[in-house]
C-alpha cells in the first residue's frame, strides 16, 4: 500500500535539496585539458567516505603523500568535518543535533583553521568500527543526506585530483633526485585547461584559452573538441535548468 505522507515527505526533501541545487546549476562551466589516462572510478558514498575519513597526518606519512600536497590532503578532511557540523546544525536536516557541536574538540574544528584533526577529536562517525553497530548505523543515515551527499562527491573528486598528482610527483622525484624542483614545475602542466567556456545565467558568455594551446600540434583538434562540448554542455544545462524550475514552480502552485 503506498504511504502518501512517506511520499510527500521524500518529494518535499527532493523540493527542499532543489533549491541549494539551483545555486550551482546557473552557470555552465566546459573545460577542455589532456591527461595522461581516464580513470573508471565511480562514485560510491561508503567508499568516498572512508577514503577521506582516514586522512590525517598519520596517513600521509603511510601513504608516501608529497610534502608539497599534505596540507591540501588536511584541509579536504577538514572539510568533511565542517560539511557533517553543518548538518548536525541544520533544524531541517534528519541529522540535526545541535547538543553534539558544544564540545571543546568541537568548537576548535569548527574556528580554530591549525587544529589538526584525528581520531580521536573527530566528530564524524567512524566507519572502520565494524563492531559497533551504532557507528555503522549514523554513518548510514549521514550518507542518506542528500547536502552532504553532494559536498562528499566532490570532495572525493578533489582527493582523486590530489592522489594523482601526488603519484606524478612522487615519480618525477624519484627520476630527478638532484633536480625534481624544476621538473615538478612543469610536470605539473599536465592538467593545464586548454580551454574554458563560461555561460552564465544573465546570458554573460566567459571564453579563455591557455598560451599553450596557440602552439599544440593539435590545436584545430583542441579547439573543435571544445567548441563540440560547450554546444552539448549547453543543451544539457538548459534541459536541467528548465527541468529544475519547473519542478519548483509545481511545488510552489501545491
Amino acid at each position: 500500500m503506498l504511504n502518501i505522507a512517506r511520499l510527500e515527505g521524500q518529494v518535499n526533501s527532493f523540493v527542499e535539496s532543489l533549491g541549494d541545487t539551483l545555486l550551482e546549476i546557473t552557470a555552465l562551466e566546459v573545460n577542455t585539458m589532456i591527461v595522461d589516462r581516464i580513470t573508471a572510478d565511480k562514485f560510491i558514498p561508503w567508499d568516498a567516505y572512508r577514503a577521506l575519513y582516514g586522512i590525517d597526518r598519520a596517513y600521509l606519512e603511510q601513504n608516501s603523500i608529497h610534502e608539497s600536497l599534505r596540507d591540501r590532503y588536511l584541509e579536504l578532511r577538514r572539510h568533511l568535518e565542517l560539511n557533517y557540523a553543518l548538518a548536525l546544525a541544520n533544524p531541517d536536516s534528519a541529522l540535526y543535533d545541535p547538543a553534539r557541536l558544544g564540545s571543546p574538540d568541537s568548537n576548535r574544528i569548527l574556528t580554530d583553521t591549525d587544529f589538526e584533526i584525528n581520531e580521536h577529536n573527530t566528530q564524524l562517525p567512524n566507519p572502520f568500527k565494524r563492531t559497533s553497530g551504532d557507528d555503522l548505523l549514523d554513518v548510514q543515515r549521514l550518507l542518506c543526506d542528500l547536502r552532504f551527499l553532494r559536498s562528499l562527491r566532490k570532495l572525493k573528486e578533489l582527493k582523486a585530483a590530489l592522489d594523482n598528482r601526488n603519484a606524478m610527483l612522487l615519480k618525477v622525484d624519484a627520476a630527478y633526485p638532484g633536480n625534481a624542483a624544476a621538473v615538478i614545475a612543469k610536470a605539473v602542466k599536465t592538467d593545464t585547461i586548454y580551454a574554458q567556456t563560461i555561460v552564465q545565467l544573465d546570458g554573460e558568455i566567459i571564453n579563455r584559452y591557455s598560451e599553450m594551446v596557440i602552439d599544440h600540434p593539435h590545436q584545430d583538434l583542441l579547439l573543435k573538441i571544445h567548441h563540440e562540448n560547450v554546444a552539448a554542455s549547453e543543451r544539457q544545462w538548459r534541459g536541467l535548468l528548465g527541468f529544475a524550475i519547473d519542478i519548483a514552480r509545481k511545488a510552489l502552485r501545491k
